[in-house]
C-alpha cells in the first residue's frame, strides 16, 4: 500500500471522533442557550435529599436570610412572574395553622440548611411552577409535629413574588430508599416529609403529607 492510500485511510479514523465531539459540544451549548438556566441546573443537580444531610459542611454555601412578609395587604394577580431562588436562599415561609407552624424555607439541602429551617430539594418544582414541591425539616426540629397534619388541613407558603395555597389530601409513609413522593409530577402539588420519630437512631422511615394547590396569587407591586 502506498503512502498516500494508508493517509487516506487513517483521515477517517482520525476526524470522526472529532467531528463527533463537536456535534456533541454544538447540541448541548443549543440546549444551555434555549433552556431557562434555573431548568437545567434543577436536573443537573439530581439527587435524593436523604443523601445530601451529611455530617460535613457544604463547601462554598452561601446562606442568605430574608424576612418574607405574610398577607401584609399587596394586590394580587392569579398570574404572575416567578423569582427563582439561588442555593442557600431562604426563599419562603411555610404557615400550617393547625398545628401551630411558622417557618423559614432554604432553597436546597445541606446540614446547615436544615438547622436554619425547613429545606425545598432544588431538583423539585419552585413554587409558581407546575410539578412536585418536595420540602423537609428534621423531625426533632422544625417538623416535630408534621405527622398531625390531616386530610383537609391548610397549608401555606408566602414568598416575595406571591402566596400559594395548599390542602392536605392524604397522609404519607414510606422508606428512605424509595423516591416515589418526591419524583417530578405534571401537575402542581407539595410533598412535606420527615423522619419517623423514634427513641434511639435514626428512622428508615419517612413520614409527612401530600397536598394539592388551592390557589396561587402573585404580587401585583
Amino acid at each position: 500500500m502506498t503512502a498516500k492510500k494508508q493517509r487516506g485511510a487513517i483521515l477517517p479514523w482520525v476526524f470522526t471522533p472529532v467531528l463527533l465531539l463537536l456535534l456533541c459540544m454544538g447540541i448541548v451549548m443549543l440546549v444551555l442557550t434555549l433552556a431557562p438556566v434555573h431548568t437545567v441546573q434543577k436536573y443537573l443537580n439530581l439527587a435524593f435529599m436523604d443523601t445530601l444531610k451529611t455530617n460535613s459542611t457544604t463547601a462554598g454555601l452561601n446562606i442568605i436570610d430574608k424576612v418574607i412578609q405574610t398577607d401584609d395587604g399587596r394586590e394580587t394577580s392569579e398570574t404572575g412572574t416567578i423569582m427563582y431562588p439561588k442555593f442557600g436562599e431562604q426563599y419562603a415561609q411555610l404557615e400550617c395553622k393547625s398545628i401551630d407552624l411558622n417557618i423559614g424555607v432554604y432553597f436546597g439541602v445541606s446540614k446547615e440548611l436544615l438547622a436554619l429551617g425547613a429545606c425545598q430539594s432544588s431538583q423539585s418544582a419552585v413554587l409558581g411552577e407546575d410539578g412536585n414541591t418536595v420540602i423537609d425539616a428534621h423531625v426533632n426540629t422544625f417538623f416535630a409535629d408534621l405527622n398531625k397534619l390531616q386530610v383537609g388541613d391548610d397549608v401555606t407558603l408566602y414568598t416575595e413574588y406571591g402566596v400559594f395555597r395548599y390542602r392536605v389530601t392524604e397522609q404519607i409513609r414510606f422508606l428512605k430508599t424509595d423516591n416515589q413522593y418526591v419524583l417530578p409530577t405534571e401537575e402542581p402539588c407539595l410533598t412535606l416529609y420527615t423522619c419517623e420519630a423514634q427513641v434511639l437512631g435514626n428512622s428508615d422511615v419517612r413520614v409527612g403529607v401530600r397536598c394539592e394547590l388551592i390557589s396561587k396569587a402573585y404580587y401585583t407591586e
